[in-house]
């Protein structure tokens, strides 16, 4: 079987088999992109003869031509170009490459990742290059960053040394990095809500829309629902604006996204509900007005339009506006879809990989989450999808484990009739992990990890040290047969060694958590319960490899729960 990720449109097999596994090509003229693409590939003097041919500059289609001594690509586009490089580099993965033909092309123009880089973790530079690479290798062409104040802002001086950010440096290179892989790098900003840290400062707290608002002991919790700028303020505009000019100086991309979602404390500046659509819209178009002002198209999350139930919100927003529609459960509601297009407005659909609030992604709900939300961007002729991955409570999940997500979300953006199925899984194991039962592995890991929510976790651990109330349920579940299916997998994984080694490294970091965690759970509930995993070792382990890949940030955030439950 040939693994390819995402699924080619049309595949011939035909007799024989390519006679080396090294490639020879001279006198190629083209894009120095898809030339620097070519070298992956394993070269030599004596190695087949690759032909290729770029035919234009419009579409990302191409056709692959594998002979006994020759390759052949004809590609639309240097993009196409190197997508075709992409599928040569999997059929390379293989033991013997047969002759076959290829023709292929995306299902959407427009076939995106975002990730959070605010809430908790902060990736190094080196890391962000490694998330490039993987979209790079299954044909993702935009990328995009959830930044609040996690950059060098000028506003964020007094912030940034007790956070990790990113630098004016860091994005220039990695500005250049995704261009070398024909990805856009879409800066995203939140300019309306969500501006938590920012507006925590003692000189902006005056511009918060929740005037009286006093810290609480869940931090996560209060960051999620807080803060909203209040749009009433002159000074509102002058401090997002300054954030705009400061972090678009970086960005080539001819889109910026203003966020601009989940404003919850707007209705505290409104009389009524047709006020706060008002103070909505209104300041939405001033930034959209300034964006264009720099040459660039706008794009914004459509949760406003749903929130409140006021659709008509978008009669007050102008039509070039392309918006980002979201919902992450395995039931999205298809009106919110089919109404955009209905009124004839730009759309994304906005799916996600479930990463958030815990240390695995959430294989079921993403699966059905992202291939019903890739049937509607399909019905509802949207552009493409954005596919999500979340940091919300301190972003204790490791990028390895929400890559599945990520590459589901290629192949489905790529390749819609694709099903997420035993197939896929062998192509994803073959690829991803280098571990013929890897999806088996991340399944069982995602399963033990619903049984016992971080979030929950955390706010149990939140009522258990500061007598407050936001834990779901505090009944107490046994714990025994949970940890004792976290040993089996630890027992299973501890004894292996993949090809692409690091995910079952982390998988192993996540299931001593969800172990830990049970452990703990019983400790705040006064059960004397069997200890499977040091507290101390775990952190040691979590930290270091915490580090190898991240800022600091708030490492210390989860170091100090797990310590302090240790210890109390």
């Amino acid at each position: 079987m040939l693994h390819l990720i995402p699924n080619v449109k049309s595949l011939e097999i035909c007799e024989g088999f390519l006679e080396k596994k090294a490639i020879q090509y001279k006198n190629i003229v083209c894009d120095r992109r898809v030339l620097t693409a070519l070298r992956t590939l394993p070269c030599s003097e004596d190695g087949v003869e690759l032909e290729l041919l770029v035919e234009g500059e419009a579409g990302e289609g191409y056709t692959l031509s594998v002979q006994t001594r020759k390759i052949s690509i004809v590609a639309q586009s240097s993009a196409g170009a190197f997508y075709a490089v992409q599928t040569l580099r999997q059929l390379f993965t293989h033991e013997r490459i047969p002759c076959l033909s290829i023709q292929d092309e995306p299902d959407f123009a427009y076939r995106g990742f975002y990730h959070d880089v605010t809430r908790g973790k902060v990736p190094t530079l080196a890391s962000l290059k490694s998330l490039i690479d993987n979209m790079a290798y299954y044909k993702l062409n935009s990328l995009q960053l959830y930044v609040e104040h996690t950059f060098a802002f000028e506003e964020c001086r007094d912030l940034n040394a007790g956070f990790g950010y990113l630098t004016e440096a860091e994005l220039e290179e990695l500005r250049e990095y995704c261009y070398e892989r024909f990805i856009d790098f879409v800066p995203s900003l939140s300019t309306f809500g969500h501006m938590y840290e920012i507006l925590q400062q003692p000189r902006y707290r005056h511009l918060r829309a929740l005037k009286d608002y006093t810290e609480e002991p869940n931090f996560w919790h209060r960051r999620l629902a807080h803060h909203t700028i209040d749009p009433r303020m002159g000074e509102s505009f002058v401090l997002v604006k300054s954030l705009i000019d400061q972090y678009s100086a970086y960005f080539d991309s001819p889109w910026f996204n203003i966020c601009c979602d989940e404003t919850f404390d707007l209705h505290n500046c409104a009389n009524a509900p047709e006020q706060t659509v008002e103070l909505y819209t209104d300041f939405v178009n001033k930034i959209i007005e300034h964006i264009r002002k720099k040459g660039k198209k706008v794009m914004m999350w459509a949760d406003f339009l749903w929130q409140w139930n006021h659709p008509e919100a978008i009669d007050r927003l102008p039509e070039d506006v392309c918006f980002l529609n979201w919902w992450y459960d395995t039931k999205p509601t298809e009106e919110n879809f089919a109404y955009l297009a209905r009124n004839g407005r730009k759309q994304i659909v906005c799916p996600g990989t479930g990463a958030w609030n815990r240390f695995c992604e959430d294989v079921d709900q993403e699966e059905v989450n992202i291939c019903q939300l890739v049937e509607f961007a399909q019905k509802y002729d949207a552009l493409g999808m954005l596919n999500t991955n979340w940091g919300d409570y301190g972003h204790p999940c490791s990028m390895e484990l929400g890559m599945y997500g990520m590459v589901l979300g290629a192949e489905k953006s790529w390749s819609n009739e694709t099903k997420a199925d035993a197939v896929f899984y062998s192509h994803v194991d073959h690829h991803l992990y280098g571990q013929e039962k890897g999806m088996l592995y991340l399944k069982r890991l995602s399963q033990l990890q619903c049984k016992l929510n971080w979030k929950w976790f955390t706010d149990r651990y939140i009522d258990y040290r500061y007598h407050t109330h936001y834990a779901d349920d505090e009944t107490f579940a046994d714990r025994t047969d949970l940890k004792k299916d976290c040993k089996a997998l630890l027992d299973e994984l501890e004894s292996q060694a993949w090809k692409n080694d690091e995910y079952r490294q982390e998988m192993i970091l996540a299931a001593e958590a969800i172990c830990l965690m049970a452990q703990l759970d019983e400790k705040m509930h006064d059960v004397d319960g069997e200890k499977i995993v040091d507290t101390h070792a775990w952190l040691e382990a979590y930290s270091q490899k915490w580090l190898q890949k991240n800022k600091p940030s708030e490492l210390y955030r989860i170091v100090d729960i797990f310590t302090y439950l240790e210890n109390c």
